[in-house]
């Protein structure tokens, strides 16, 4: 099921299933879900005794086991919560052991009526096969990012709940610039709505005044300086994130990031792959995909596949290096600038 599906299936006349996983990266809307899902499924007394919450990769699997085979007590039904188990993981530092995997793998099938289970989790592997299994159950809710459409609409609509006017071009612009959906637009549109009191049309000047674009926006304008060769531009917002005491490996990581999705994302656009597409492959959220669209076209493949290139020596000589990485990053940029 989508946001949307999700939405209707809740408001329902009846909950038919009684095991949920959420996932996806737009929190904002899994939250939202996730607080109107146990608003429909929450016992209905006895809360000490019929709701059990669980966080993280360990927890004692028989407590849980016994939970899930007792009675409810004083109700109709029980709930056990539980938050980033990794157990929709097969591989990496978040997935949960083996012994974890295989206790829900075993029991997932035979989880009685009367009890409600809902997994919240931050990453999922559809490759695995309790994912499969809860699949087949039609129990699995993703929170897709909005679309580019959606998102711009939304964030008019939230300005309009606090009397602010923005214009469309103006919600494109803050959504791009906070870049992570609708948890960081809702944070600023609330502090430039503060910020504006007594006015009630929202300027491009008002969110500059207030928003602090996130690193990864700062540097894909850095990117863009470097490749035009404005080496001026592209050191003084080097600098500017420095100032900010922002990590120089973490800028090169995102200058590399950068580069490599403009790549894919001239490739793809080259073949004439839509937004929708980009987006999934990529892994840009749909709201900024366009904007990546429109930088990439700007320059030819060999100079994004170059920038690359120097970001991956670039990488060799800070692990190498006992020098300065500031200055390492300032005259990398100095010279890319020139070498075009």
């Amino acid at each position: 099921m989508n946001y949307e599906e999700f939405k209707k299936y809740v408001k329902s006349e009846k909950i038919d299933k009684n095991i949920f996983l959420l996932y996806g990266e737009e929190v904002f809307l899994k939250s939202h879900g996730k607080k109107e899902l146990l608003s429909r499924i929450s016992p209905d007394g006895m809360e000490e005794f019929n709701v059990f919450a669980y966080d993280g990769r360990k927890y004692d699997l028989t407590s849980v086991k016994e939970a899930i085979e007792a009675l409810p007590v004083f109700s109709d039904t029980k709930l056990l919560l539980f938050s980033n188990t990794g157990v929709f993981q097969t591989t990496g530092k978040d997935a949960a052991t083996k012994e974890y995997r295989t206790f829900w793998e075993d029991i997932i099938d035979e989880i009685p009526q009367e009890v409600y289970i809902v997994f919240d989790e931050e990453k999922i592997d559809k490759r695995s096969s309790l994912y499969k299994k809860l699949l087949k159950k039609e129990s699995v809710v993703e929170f897709s990012y909005l679309s580019e459409e959606k998102m711009i609409s939304w964030t008019a609509g939230l300005f309009k709940t606090m009397g602010k006017i923005i214009s469309p071009h103006d919600a494109k612009y803050l959504i791009e610039i906070t870049q992570d959906g609708m948890t960081s637009v809702k944070r600023e549109a609330e502090k430039i709505a503060a910020y504006t009191q007594g006015k009630t049309s929202v300027t491009r000047q008002d969110i500059n005044d207030v928003t602090v674009p996130v690193v990864e926006n700062r540097v894909f304008d850095m990117v863009d300086a470097l490749l035009s060769k404005n080496a001026a531009g592209a050191l003084k917002m080097l600098n500017d994130l420095l100032i900010l005491k922002e990590d120089e490996t973490r800028i090169l990581g995102a200058i590399s990031s950068n580069a490599d999705k403009l790549l894919t994302v001239k490739l793809m656009s080259d073949d004439r792959a839509d937004k929708t597409v980009i987006a999934s492959k990529t892994k840009i959220a749909p709201f900024i995909v366009s904007k990546y669209i429109t930088l990439s076209s700007k320059y030819k493949a060999d100079d994004l596949k170059n920038l690359l290139s120097r970001c991956v020596e670039m990488d060799r000589m800070f692990k190498l290096s006992r020098g300065d990485k500031a200055v390492i990053l300032q005259t990398f940029i100095a010279d890319f600038s020139q070498s075009l």
